[in-house]
């Protein structure tokens, strides 16, 4: 009988650790919630080529090297850049400052010179042949015309 005895309470314990083991996975299961990440639907290149040709009038060819510019400085400003011109969308600087335009290689950086107000934005043109090598364009705000980044705007890679 102590032999009967002993394997229903076995039984009866293994119930009750059952049922709690079932219970604690049942409680975490139904209390995690999955966090759901906000979609972040950034423009395409695609999208910011046709709003600065339609900001500037103007046709990017589609069989033209592009970059696409992000802004980097916690702003909205955008832009595209050919082997031979940079577009950007940006606000107009503050009184003496400038957005100016450079190139990079690695360490190596080379002013393109200050953007001009063309046509509702910010151009510069330039002679790729002169710039082999560079693959990173970056728009700059400048207070002084010199060869030292102050505040990069605008980012982007060939």
């Amino acid at each position: 009988m102590k032999n009967l005895a002993s394997r229903k309470r076995d039984i009866v314990v293994g119930l009750v650790i059952l049922i709690v083991v079932a219970g604690i996975f049942y409680f975490f299961k139904t209390r995690t919630k999955t966090l759901k990440v906000p979609e972040i639907n950034e423009p395409t290149i695609e999208q910011i080529e046709r709003s600065l040709e339609d900001k500037f009038k103007f046709n990017v060819p589609d069989d033209v090297e592009k970059a696409e510019l992000r802004d980097i400085s916690g702003g909205d400003g955008s832009g595209i850049a050919t082997r031979t011109e940079i577009l950007a969308d940006l606000p107009d600087p503050e009184a003496g400052f400038f957005y100016q335009a450079w190139l990079e290689n690695g360490d190596k950086t080379v002013s393109l010179g200050k953007l001009s107000m063309e046509k509702g934005g910010w151009l510069v043109t330039y002679n790729s042949l002169n710039y082999s090598g560079y693959d990173k364009v970056v728009i700059s705000l400048e207070k002084a015309f010199n060869f030292k980044i102050e505040k990069r705007v605008l980012e982007g890679n060939f």
